[in-house]
């Protein structure tokens, strides 16, 4: 039986791409003994056991900027994490072990490096976070969503295999997708989100778009505001006297159908993380992208930008975001079909919907 470690913790950007491969791994090898490795301070110790993997800890500290008790409390866990995961080697002795970025992973990975045990980390940005960087240079492979990250890298290490996505987005069908939002026949769609938790930015300065497309019986719009944004954004919508009910414009807190939404829009707007990216990408959609300026290591512009050079998408800049500015953007871009269909063709040209089985391939060239 093949023992994996999989080092995914933090935010759901590191923790989804784990159980995407952990799952390719399982299809492919049966009988595989996956354990993930996090900590009790991110979301996989909620997430990943709903997938039914078993899960091991390491000990971690958040780091803060400048001197304080919370800083020294972190040096002291990075020790704390260190032990922890000489133990964990050493009761699993794995075949192989795989790091998605984030604290726990570069304690695994570093431990498991020293001990000769053969090593992946898996990269989702344009621009690499702090643990794949420091892990990257000791690992036996580095594989990458954008080849735009392989200079940070050293050289005969990386292999671009794209980013996993559910399975919802590996073969959309634009067209059935616009039947199950009832589109008609040469409308058009647009969708507006700010990623799970909103962006208020992106809502206050489509407020403006929103009044002058509102009643325009050419395009539908869908708007995500997040789930805790959702209030503000309706009271805005009625005080501006958008309709909620009844005409062409949509509000809603969230959704979890996402493939369905984006696979009918001609045109969306929102961030640049890792996730909503390559999910965009692979629904052949074009994009208008406004990265978080303050993004780790500003990963999100690099995306972007990887993105824009592909001929995918456009970017904006959050600085100086105004309604006329994006309005500008969207009807620059709505209305021209030729430039939608290149950038959507670029868009999947660019996508990797098979980047699970990609990263297995990897896998199964070191596993032990």
């Amino acid at each position: 039986m093949k023992r994996v470690l999989i080092a995914a913790g933090g935010t759901g950007g590191h923790i989804y791409p784990g159980l995407a491969i952990a799952g390719c791994l399982k299809r492919r090898v049966p009988d595989a003994q996956i354990i993930f490795v996090g900590s009790h301070v991110g979301m996989e110790k909620n997430i990943v056991p709903q997938y039914g993997y078993p899960m091991e800890f390491v000990r971690a500290v958040g780091f803060e900027k400048g001197f304080s008790l919370k800083k020294f409390k972190a040096v002291k866990g990075i020790f704390d994490g260190a032990r922890d995961a000489k133990v964990i080697l050493k009761k699993h002795n794995p075949d192989l072990v795989i790091g998605t970025g984030g604290f726990t992973s570069a304690m695994l990975l570093r431990e498991a490096s020293r001990k000769g045990y053969p090593t992946l980390i898996h990269e989702q940005n344009a621009y690499p976070g702090r643990s794949n960087l420091m892990t990257g240079k000791t690992v036996d492979r580095v594989l990458l969503t954008f080849g735009e990250a392989a200079q940070y890298f050293p050289e005969g290490k990386t292999v671009v295999c794209g980013n996993p996505v559910r399975d919802a987005f590996k073969h959309i069908d634009k067209g059935a997708m616009r039947k199950k939002l009832g589109l008609a026949p040469g409308k058009k769609m647009l969708l507006v989100m700010g990623g799970s938790q909103g962006a208020a930015v992106i809502n206050k300065a489509f407020l403006p778009v929103l009044k002058k497309y509102d009643g325009d019986d050419r395009i539908e719009v869908y708007q995500i505001a997040g789930p805790k944004k959702y209030d503000d954004v309706k009271k805005a919508w009625e005080e501006n006297g958008v309709s909620l009910e009844g005409g062409n414009c949509h509000l809603l807190a969230y959704s979890d159908e996402m493939d369905v939404l984006m696979g009918a829009s001609d045109l969306v707007i929102g961030r640049s993380g890792a996730t909503s990216i390559v999910e965009i990408l692979a629904s052949g959609t074009p994009s208008i992208m406004i990265p978080i300026p303050y993004s780790v290591g500003d990963h999100q512009r690099f995306n972007a930008k990887a993105v824009k050079n592909a001929g995918a998408g456009l970017i904006l800049e959050e600085k100086g975001l105004t309604g006329d500015r994006l309005f500008e953007a969207i009807d620059g871009l709505i209305w021209d079909d030729e430039g939608l269909r290149r950038m959507g063709q670029a868009a999947l040209d660019h996508a990797k919907p098979d980047a699970d089985e990609r990263i297995v391939d990897e896998a199964m060239k070191i596993i032990r």
